[in-house]
């Protein structure tokens, strides 16, 4: 196994061509969860990825296996409840405004999940473990969980790989800051965005950053800063990486999952850490640039044929 994950998978309902879910009837269901976006682009690519999480004994649950099955991404584990829900999220855009996402997840499937879920040999025999700062939020079960899966990575010297994904509607920064912070510390790969690093720190200059971040002893950071590219940050001394411009935004959701998937990809791989982040790079614009979480991902011929600039018709 290449990676282990876990995490909530809801099932989401977009409205099409940013009209008003209050004026419009249609919507397009898809799933979304960021450990299982990264799980899916990570296969895409050709890497043996379990995921766990619990599901609810419901249609929406089985659409989540379906999807996730279909991009072969292990879920033999998965626990199916039938006292829970799966989760559901709504999202709608509007040219002019962010994307509102609005939730329905209390009390769902996934939050019940605890420590005494995982297995051991799940974590021994990865090469490395994906978190998330979500899982984490999701209750105080949860949260037992993810530092259940940290201590027996340490136990068996697993990379441990950390998206912090800060969700203000599932916690207030205070509380966040005090769970996600002690996770920072103890991972290998941390992959905060930019903004999320001021929230954490607290602060707005780069320079703060790099304070941080030396304090808390990260071996490697790569710290994305959305459209513009990404930092990496090792040993003291930091090296931005643009990212590839995108002529056509069409969906930004999702962009950090893939960029995470490509990155780790690389990172397996042995790439050097400025090529590990242009494949981050190029999965992000691959998502960008179509509807939903996971639709536009690339293989890796896609990949491969992106990053070197093979950009005509394959007869």
């Amino acid at each position: 196994m290449d990676v282990f994950t876990l995490g909530e998978t809801m099932v989401s309902f977009n409205t099409v061509n940013n009209r008003s879910i209050v004026q419009h009837d249609e919507t397009l269901a898809s799933i979304a969860g960021a450990e299982s976006n990264v799980s899916i682009a990570l296969a895409r690519l050709g890497n043996k990825v379990k995921w766990f999480s619990r599901l609810g004994n419901d249609p929406f649950g089985q659409k989540i296996l379906y999807e996730l099955n279909a991009h072969l991404v292990d879920t033999s584990d998965v626990i199916i409840d039938s006292n829970h829900s799966t989760g559901l999220m709504f999202k709608q855009k509007k040219e002019l405004l962010d994307s509102e996402v609005i939730y329905y997840r209390e009390q769902s499937a996934a939050s019940t999940m605890d420590k005494n879920d995982v297995r051991e040999e799940w974590i021994k025999h990865a090469r490395l473990i994906h978190i998330t700062g979500i899982t984490p939020a999701l209750s105080h079960s949860c949260k037992e969980l993810v530092m259940e899966v940290i201590r027996l990575a340490k136990r068996h010297g697993i990379l441990i790989s950390f998206d912090p994904n800060i969700r203000l509607k599932l916690w207030d920064i205070e509380a966040a800051r005090e769970t996600l912070i002690p996770i920072a510390k103890q991972c290998d790969i941390f992959l905060p965005g930019k903004s999320e690093m001021k929230l954490l720190c607290n602060v707005e200059e780069f320079n703060s950053i790099e304070v941080y971040l030396k304090e808390w002893e990260v071996p490697l950071t790569v710290m994305k800063d959305g459209a513009n590219g990404a930092w990496v940050l090792e040993n003291g001394e930091s090296t931005f990486i643009p990212s590839f411009k995108v002529k056509r935004v069409v969906d930004e959701i999702g962009a950090g999952d893939a960029f995470a998937a490509g990155f780790l990809h690389g990172f397996l791989q042995k790439r050097s850490h400025e090529n590990a982040v242009k494949m981050g790079h190029a999965c992000a614009a691959f998502v960008v640039s179509s509807e939903g979480d996971t639709n536009g991902l690339p293989t890796k011929q896609e990949l491969e044929r992106f990053l070197a600039n093979d950009f005509g018709t394959v007869r």
